[in-house]
């Protein structure tokens, strides 16, 4: 969790540089969800990072779909990445009707 969090925390710091787009959510006048991602190839978004807190459970699903859809305003396809092993993560990419499924692999020094 403090690699993701110091990984997290430069993304934001270079945000432009990096090229990203995002969104953070509001509720309550207070952030609950932010989600942030770049162009993968001139088709395609690949989202990065999506992260809520944890006492608003309908973050996730208003972020998570919102930024997607509009996403898919400018580019054909959406990277969602992996899904960590989360039913409810991978439940919610398959209801995108994925055009395909990769499989993972980890690569390792000698």
């Amino acid at each position: 969790l403090i690699k993701e969090f110091n990984a997290i925390k430069k993304a934001v710091k270079y945000f432009d540089e990096l090229g990203f787009d995002g969104a953070i959510l509001y509720a309550d006048g207070k952030p609950v969800a932010f989600t942030m991602g770049e162009r993968l190839k001139n088709n395609t978004f690949c989202t990065h990072y999506e992260k809520t807190v944890p006492d608003y459970r309908d973050a996730f699903p208003v972020i998570n779909n919102g930024f997607t859809k509009l996403m898919l305003l400018s580019y054909d396809y959406v990277n969602r990445e992996e899904d960590t092993g989360s039913e409810g993560l991978r439940k919610a990419k398959l209801s995108y009707n994925p055009y395909e499924i990769l499989t993972k692999y980890r690569a390792s020094e000698g």
